[in-house]
Order: structure tokens, then C-alpha cells, then sequence
């Protein structure tokens, strides 16, 4: 969308919104972000996942995020947020003389209260998150990524009394036929949820109990967008190309986010989550594991938040016959300590290794908030991960699936024997108090990547990753 178009656009909105001023309040918030990207060796090979296209190592983006709510009270309002999604300069929507469509909508829900009692509703597209604690962002299993990774739901929260809640939802997060299928055989097209989750808190501390079940339908998914955390490697045998047997199967996770505060400013905090994907399918098909993490963080300085986080997961065997023993996720968004090997909270994208914490291991120590002077604040955080797959696994899976980066990628799925450190240092200076100019760098690692899974090519090609950003955020 042009320019104009998108002031245009702004300025109806806002007359829309003069309009309604005397019944409705309205609320408007937002982000703007411009940066550039250093990146050497992202992928530990100068190339792409599959090594068949070679990286620009520098690259310039921005985004837009606005945010709008509509109160009519304490008990009612709606929230419609619109973005304009990171995008490279030069590219999409930012090219000079032709660009493409880029105003979407990333958030559209109405919330209100049940008159009368404090059940609260939340319908529509919105974010939907499975428990999980802070110190590690956001959910391993189904994450809201702040809103950016928003799914279509209904969702309900029953307080009990103060100390105890009732949360359930339904959520579709595929359809990919609407009304009508393509053909009069009836398929399952639809990938639907459903959470239940029971938060406890009491002074010193909490606990929510969770469970996810999900159907995913054999059409659901065209385009395989959840393929790489969903299926096994020994579902790629399959000779109709579609991973399972049945027309619907079912997937079901259950999990505890635990944080203890009772010795503050000690802080501890605790994740743990099991899930079984299409268990009543063919063996090979199947993938279930398990994953924890922990932490401790100590908030009694005025000028540091020092942080310790060790995780655990499940790893591959060496058999493809029984199906896959790594966690199944939807869309995680996990990480400790903001540490850039993962893809988490950074305050900028396409700026982080994105290892992927199933099937591995590791340990990481960030010191967060760091800020010796006025205005200026840091964070330096240390991570070592290690794999828990079994080498014979990875190397079936990548002949299973036609190579490398195409189920599994060296340096982000990593065997026994293999690892990486990173270490990322990032400055954010306030220039007013609502711009900030934000300067983060990372190093990476890897060692021990073998030769008998990723060939010679790829190990012989591997380096360490460089990273810097630089650029600026604006809160409004």
C-alpha cells in the first residue's frame, strides 16, 4: 500500500473514531521500529537452511504496529490493531516505484464482562498463549509472541474467588476451505483447540495447571505451515505425501508454570510440559516428548537484574519406525535471558540464530537492566545449548525428507555431541521517553556439527555467526 494510502487510511480511522467520542472511548497505542541488520553466517554457512542460496549479510527493515481500543466501559470494549509487517527496504511494500498491498489486521476482539459477575469473554482474533513463565518469554508449545502471533478463539475466564480462576477456550487456527471443500468426499480441512487451564495464586506464589487438545484435520494444512513442529520424520515415508493415516487426528499437551516469590527479590520459576501428537496414527507418524525448563532470578540491586536458566528436553532415537521423541509445538516463541540463539523477545527481528529447544539441552546466565548511566540500560546474556538427538535420527530424518534445512537444519537441530555458545550484548538509550535508540550484536559458535549427518559440504562450509543491529523504536 502506497504511502498516502496509509495516511489516508489513518485519517478515516481517526474520523471514525471523533465520531463515536461521545458514546465510545477511544484508546490508541502503538510501535514504530527502523533498523538495519548485520548478519555474518547466519545459518553457520554464509547460505540459506537447504544451501542453496548465499545470504546478504546486511539488510535495513521496519515496521508499524497500531494498536485501537473501543471502550464502552470497564466491562466492555474491543480491540482492532493493525500492522505493517518487518519488511527489507527496497522489497515489498517498501519498494520505490510499485509496492504491494501491506496493511493487515493482526488483532480483532471484543472482551466484556457477563453483567452481573466477573466472567470475563474474549472473542475473536486475538492472542492465545498457553501458561507459561516469564523468565522464558513466551510458550514452547502455543505462544502469542505480545499479540504478533494472534489465533481466531473464544476465550473464558471464571474467577472463583481471589486466589483461584477457571480459564477455557476453543480456537481454529487453520480452515483451509471455509464453507465449502473442494470435492463432495468429505475431509478433515480444520485444525481446532481446546485449552483448559486452573491458575492458582497465593502470596509467594503461583501455579497454573494447563491441558491442550487439538484435532488437525488431513486438509487442514496445504502449505505445511506447522509441519516442522508437528510431524515426525518417519511421517516423510508416507507415499501420498500427507503425514497420517487417519482423516483426523488427535494432539494433547499438558503442562505446570510454577513461579515462587516468597523469598523476594529471589524469584524461581519453573515450565514443564508433555504432548503426544497423532497417537493413534501409524507408529512412524507419532511425535511425543516432553520439555522443562527452570530459572532464578534477583531483582534486590538497583541497577542489575541478574538471571540463571537451565533447560532439559527430549531427543530423537535412532529409528524412524517409532515416530518422533521430540515435543510437538504449534508456534513456540521460547528463550531464556533474551539470549540470541533462540527467537524470543528481542526488541528487533530476523536478528536471532533460531535454534529450535526441542532436542536439546542448556544453560544460559543473563544480567538484564544493567545501567550505570542515565538512560542508558543493557543486557549481556551467555547461553551454551547442546543436542539430545541421537545422530543416527537426525541423519534418517534428513535422507527421509530430501536434505538439509528441509525437516532439520545444521546448527538450530543439534545431535548428541553437538553445541553452541552465543553471547549477544544490547544497549537500548532513551532519547525521549518514548524513543529509544536500540544497538544489539551477538557471536555464535557452533562445534562439533558431524559430518555423518549434514555431509561434508555443509561442515566444511561452517563458521562462526557475527550479528549487529542498530535502530530506533518509538512507543506511542
Amino acid at each position: 500500500m502506497r504511502p498516502k494510502h496509509l495516511i489516508l487510511t489513518l485519517a478515516l480511522l481517526l474520523a471514525a473514531a471523533q465520531s463515536v467520542l461521545a458514546a465510545t472511548e477511544v484508546r490508541m497505542a502503538g510501535d514504530a521500529r527502523v533498523y538495519g541488520v548485520f548478519f555474518a553466517n547466519r545459518n553457520f554457512t554464509g547460505w540459506d537452511e537447504t544451501g542453496t542460496q548465499t545470504e546478504d549479510r546486511t539488510t535495513f527493515w521496519q515496521r508499524l504496529r497500531l494498536r485501537t481500543d473501543f471502550v464502552a466501559n470497564e466491562n466492555l470494549k474491543f480491540r482492532f490493531g493493525m500492522r505493517v509487517d518487518d519488511e527489507a527496504w527496497g522489497h515489498g511494500y517498501l519498494t520505490a516505484a510499485n509496492p504491494e498491498v501491506a496493511i493487515e489486521p493482526y488483532l480483532a476482539y471484543l472482551q466484556f464482562k457477563w453483567p452481573g459477575t466477573g466472567i470475563e469473554i474474549t472473542a475473536g482474533y486475538q492472542p492465545l498463549s498457553m501458561p507459561h513463565t516469564e523468565a522464558f518469554y513466551d510458550s514452547i508449545v502455543l505462544a502469542a509472541d505480545d499479540g504478533d502471533q494472534a489465533s481466531a478463539a473464544l476465550h473464558v475466564n471464571i474467577p472463583v474467588n481471589e486466589n483461584f480462576s477457571v480459564q477455557a477456550a476453543y480456537g481454529r487456527l487453520l480452515a483451509a476451505n471455509r464453507t465449502y471443500q473442494d470435492t463432495t468426499t468429505q475431509i478433515g480441512d480444520a485444525f481446532d483447540i481446546y485449552h483448559l487451564a486452573l491458575p492458582v495464586t497465593v502470596d509467594g506464589f503461583s501455579a497454573t495447571p494447563w491441558g491442550l487438545v487439538g484435532v488437525y484435520g488431513k486438509g487442514s494444512d496445504p502449505d505445511d505451515l506447522f509441519a516442522a513442529g508437528l510431524r515426525s520424520a518417519g511421517s516423510y515415508l508416507s507415499a501420498t505425501g500427507y503425514p497420517y493415516k487417519d482423516n483426523q487426528n488427535a494432539m494433547w499437551w499438558a503442562g505446570l508454570a510454577l513461579t515462587v516469590d516468597a523469598a523476594d527479590p529471589v524469584k524461581f520459576y519453573f515450565d514443564g510440559v508433555y504432548g503426544d501428537a497423532a497417537p493413534s496414527d501409524r507408529e512412524r507418524n507419532r511425535r511425543r516428548g516432553w520439555f522443562f525448563d527452570a530459572g532464578v532470578t534477583y531483582s534486590g540491586f538497583d541497577w542489575m537484574v541478574p538471571g540463571i536458566f537451565g533447560w532439559v528436553a527430549s531427543g530423537e532415537d535412532s529409528s524412524l519406525g517409532n515416530g518422533s521423541e521430540r515435543l510437538p509445538v504449534i508456534t513456540p516463541k521460547w528463550g531464556p535471558g533474551t539470549s540470541f540463539l533462540f527467537d524470543n523477545d528481542q526488541e528487533f527481528a530476523n536478528n536471532s540464530i533460531g535454534v529450535d529447544p526441542t532436542g536439546t539441552w542448556g544453560l544460559a546466565v543473563s544480567l538484564r537492566d544493567v545501567s550505570f548511566i542515565e538512560k542508558l540500560t543493557s543486557r549481556l546474556t551467555v547461553a551454551t545449548v547442546a543436542g539430545t538427538n541421537s545422530p543416527a535420527g537426525l541423519r534418517k530424518a534428513v535422507l527421509v525428507s530430501g536434505g538439509v534445512g528441509q525437516y532439520v537444519t545444521m546448527g538450530r537441530d543439534l545431535a548428541q555431541g553437538e553445541w553452541l555458545i552465543g553471547v549477544n550484548l544490547d544497549s537500548s538509550y532513551a532519547i525521549t521517553e518514548q524513543l529509544s535508540l536500540v544497538a544489539q550484536t551477538g557471536f555464535a559458535s557452533p562445534q562439533g556439527l558431524k559430518t555423518s549427518i549434514w555431509g561434508h559440504r555443509f561442515t566444511n562450509q561452517a563458521q562462526d555467526a557475527w550479528m549487529g543491529s542498530l535502530g530506533f523504536l518509538y512507543t506511542f
